[in-house]
């Protein structure tokens, strides 16, 4: 059966397995966390020598796993299989029916004495396979890529917290965004970014300084500072972040910028259509975080309807203009100033 990333984790802390797991997609993140939580907690320490074997693809193959699992424990009631990067077995390279057949049979009739578990990382099991299609009758999978397990931007901020706090630690929402908004959506490298700052932190309290510090990123230079210094009309600030841009064109290419840009103004036109009037209200209908509801809560204050339609125009002629489509000359740092200069 498919069971969600969460669905497997509740049951493992609640000492609930199952006999096989394929552990499959490219979310790396959840099939380490699943697979590390086995390994510590499966098979008890002074038992892990006889009763645990960790293999890894590259050097295995699915008749010496087999073997293994039905071999039995010593001195317990269980072992534990665990097979890692088993994306580079030739067992799922290349399509061998007896090896299949083998492993279905003992799909089918799996050795309750041991618990195996296939990490298979990157991609998928083809899922039209005869081998895919024994997995989902007689398995537990774990499918990252699926939109059940996916976090999408929106949702990054809440994902820290919650990781964050699990860990013992604290977070402001500045210092969460900042996260969100500069290591990416990518969970891994989100939680070792977190792993790295909790790692070198004396107290319990993570802060901006220390998202800077540990992680290497600029608070001030990115799209969204842009977009407060802009709303709170932050002179000093919105100069040095224009000049920033200017100077590093592959950094910030007129195209993401404007398509940001128009994003914010597109959502606060919606805002002043809908009479959205709290940070709660527009964080609800606009499927956005709290945190960022009120900056467009803010910015709703300080447009008109007039001003904002006026300012989407705009946008969509530079659009235009960016991509040769209206002939008038575009040059990068005389464009984004220009453009600066407008919105502010």
């Amino acid at each position: 059966m498919i069971e969600s990333y969460s669905q497997i984790f509740q049951n493992l802390k609640k000492d609930i397995y199952s006999n096989v797991y394929l552990l499959m997609g490219e979310e790396t993140f959840y099939i380490d966390k699943i697979s590390n939580h086995i390994e510590v907690n499966f098979i008890d320490e002074n038992l892990k020598s006889f009763n645990q074997e960790v293999l890894y693809g590259r050097d295995s193959d699915i008749k010496s796993i087999i073997s293994s699992c039905n071999s039995f424990p010593m001195m317990s009631d269980k072992k534990l299989i665990l097979v890692k990067e088993a994306q580079e077995m030739d067992f799922f390279k290349r399509s061998n029916e007896k090896n299949i057949e083998l492993f279905n049979n003992y799909l089918e009739k799996p050795n309750t004495s041991s618990l195996l578990v296939i990490c298979h990382k990157n991609k998928s099991i083809d899922k039209r396979s005869k081998l895919y299609k024994s997995f989902l009758k007689n398995s537990t999978i774990l499918d990252s890529s699926s939109k059940e397990n996916k976090i999408y931007d929106n949702q990054l901020p809440t994902w820290i917290n919650r990781q964050v706090t699990e860990n013992g630690y604290e977070i402001d929402d500045n210092s969460t965004f900042l996260i969100a908004e500069n290591v990416g959506n990518n969970l891994e490298r989100i939680y070792n970014s977190l792993d790295k700052i909790m790692s070198n932190k004396e107290d319990k309290t993570i802060s901006q300084e220390d998202v800077i510090k540990y992680v290497g990123i600029s608070r001030d230079y990115n799209f969204f500072e842009f977009q407060d210094s802009l709303i709170d009309k932050d002179t000093i600030k919105f100069a040095k972040i224009t000049q920033y841009f200017t100077s590093n064109e592959n950094k910030f290419p007129f195209q993401q910028l404007l398509i940001y840009m128009f994003s914010f103004y597109s959502k606060l036109l919606i805002i002043k259509n809908n009479n959205l009037d709290s940070p709660q209200s527009i964080a609800a209908n606009l499927n956005i975080h709290p945190f960022v509801a009120k900056s467009y809560h803010r910015a709703s204050n300080k447009y008109s309807i007039d001003k904002i339609k006026q300012i989407l125009e705009y946008l969509s002629e530079l659009d235009l203009v960016s991509k040769g489509i209206k002939s008038l000359k575009f040059n990068y740092n005389t464009t984004v100033r220009e453009m600066s200069y407008k919105l502010f």
